[in-house]
């Protein structure tokens, strides 16, 4: 089977700011900080917490992983492969998507950021976008920041209960 890729042109963090569509989501989670940071930093975790991920990695890369590393993932059955463009240790991490299967945008920037917040964390996702189509609404006619906002929203739930049951010591 030959996997037909659609390129996204390369953005860095100034993208937040040019973006011609960018969203912000923010979801308050029981867990430390620092047990957030490994859980989004360790690719292998996201098939537990995070909604329609059925795996993601870092390829070949090598460690230290941080700016710069190759990063794929498989979501929905639909292959993305992603440049870290900040990693910032606790505080932020994100990445652009380089190409993807499903034809997303022209260019495509993904953050998250974290604070401690009420002996938890506040959890920012960042998505900045310029969409081949329109992003108003879902094709169920959701409008899209509604559809995020639930998407995060169930996937920081996911985090919550990941982490408290011990998962970040079983991946």
């Amino acid at each position: 089977m030959t996997t037909s890729w659609t390129p996204l042109r390369k953005v860095g963090l100034e993208f937040i700011e040019t973006a011609e569509k960018t969203y912000r989501v923010e979801k308050t989670v029981k867990a430390s900080r620092a047990d957030v940071w490994r859980a989004f930093a360790d690719p292998a975790t996201w098939k537990h917490w995070f909604p329609g991920v059925d795996e993601a990695s870092y390829g070949d890369s090598v460690e230290p992983f941080g700016v710069g590393t190759f990063r794929e993932s498989l979501v929905a059955g639909e292959r993305y492969e992603e440049i870290m463009v900040s990693w910032d240790e606790g505080v932020r991490w994100g990445y652009y998507i380089e190409r993807a299967t499903l034809p997303v945008a022209k260019a495509q920037l993904e953050i998250n950021e974290f604070e401690d917040c009420d002996g938890g964390t506040l959890v920012r996702w960042i998505l900045a976008t310029d969409p081949l189509q329109d992003l108003t609404y879902m094709a169920d006619g959701t409008p899209f920041a509604e559809f995020m906002d639930g998407l995060f929203g169930d996937a920081m739930k996911a985090l919550d209960a990941f982490i408290a049951a011990g998962g970040l010591e079983r991946s």
